[in-house]
């Protein structure tokens, strides 16, 4: 029998992601917690991805900010 999958969405930002994979690298660092170490590598490769996509995103947003024109709109107009 397969077991239920649950996805959890969780908001990061990229100074958050950088803690969590600096504070997973101590703890798996550590020769005392080297029994436990395998679910923290796994969790640790998954939050670098997730670092390396968020720099992705953000270099794609710069390179696009520059084809795109901004148009200014108000409700506001003088004379």
């Amino acid at each position: 029998m397969n077991k239920p999958r649950c996805i959890a969405t969780i908001r990061y930002s990229k100074q958050e992601v950088e803690i969590h994979i600096n504070a997973l690298k101590t703890f798996i660092s550590d020769d005392r917690n080297r029994i436990y170490s395998g679910p923290y590598k796994k969790l640790l490769g998954d939050m670098e991805r997730i670092k390396e996509q968020m720099i992705d995103k953000e270099n794609e947003a710069v390179i696009n900010r520059d084809r795109l024109q901004p148009t200014v709109t108000g409700t506001v107009c003088e004379e």
